[in-house]
């Protein structure tokens, strides 16, 4: 049978920004009396700066997670993951075919690339926004709000990691033989399972795309064009598909290789 730690391992992006609000106690408590009630009931935040001058580090973030999800293109080679990586847990971690490894390690490092950049544009401007915070907004500026600059940016952060796919066999401890065996097998199980759902993930990912295509070949006229137009990007998501579905098929399904030849 077909190992899953053979054929993939697994990677996770973890990353955060700075939110740049504020929940202001004095706001709050004007808040509680401009509507006769207290501060058990309504919260008032207020915003450190313009949000759009956070925005550029926050939509890379986004597009590096939609990314793994199969939902944004790759940053370097403007390519989708056709219904993206199959998840591995509920922690962040997906499991990465080896046939992708070198495809997703070039878009995250290229999604981090262009993350550094825009922090690095952030810091620039920062000190003029909370300037402008300051002019525009003089009753709930607080310069102990902020922090120093270090510490905002310090809040940024995109990080890539990976691992192998657990294996059963490298299981090393001093407990009880007993207590070894149900691991493994737990493990195992867990293995299979993945496998399994690996393939199903495949299957469903080659219906979505076919169900998608016949839709629109269907409602296609191409005396009138305009009134149901036929989008490059239909045919986009066949050609990606076409060239992940060797590597989202792990366990070698004979069907699933048909679909790609057909």
């Amino acid at each position: 049978m077909t190992a899953l730690h053979d054929k993939a391992t697994l990677v996770s992006l973890e990353g955060s920004t700075w939110r740049g609000v504020k929940t202001d106690h004095e706001a709050t408590d004007g808040t509680a009396n401009l509507y006769d009630t207290t501060a058990n009931w309504v919260t008032t935040s207020k915003r450190l700066v313009n949000p759009a001058v956070l925005r550029e580090p926050k939509s890379i973030l986004g597009k590096a997670r939609n990314y793994l999800r199969g939902q944004t293109a790759g940053a370097a080679d403007g390519k989708f993951i056709p219904g993206g990586l199959p998840p591995w847990d509920t922690k962040g971690w997906y499991i990465l075919p080896n046939i992708l490894n070198e495809q997703v390690s070039r878009n995250l490092g290229q999604f981090e690339s262009d993350f550094t950049d825009a922090v690095n544009k952030l810091r620039a401007v920062l000190p003029t926004a909370i300037d402008a915070a300051r002019a525009e907004n003089p009753k709930l500026f607080k310069d102990g709000d902020y922090g120093t600059l270090d510490e905002i940016i310090g809040r940024y952060s995109f990080d890539t990691d990976g691992t192998k796919v657990p294996d059963a066999g490298d299981v090393r401890t001093n407990s009880s033989k007993e207590y070894v065996a149900n691991l493994k097998a737990k493990m195992e199980a867990k293995s299979t399972q993945k496998l399994n759902d690996v393939t199903s993930h495949a299957v469903r990912t080659v219906v979505d795309v076919a169900t998608h295509l016949a839709s629109a070949l269907e409602g296609y006229d191409p005396d009138e064009k305009g009134k149901s137009p036929f989008r490059d990007s239909t045919i986009d998501k066949v050609r990606d598909l076409i060239g992940i579905i060797p590597a989202l098929n792990v366990t070698g399904d004979a069907k699933l290789d048909k679909a790609r030849q057909d």
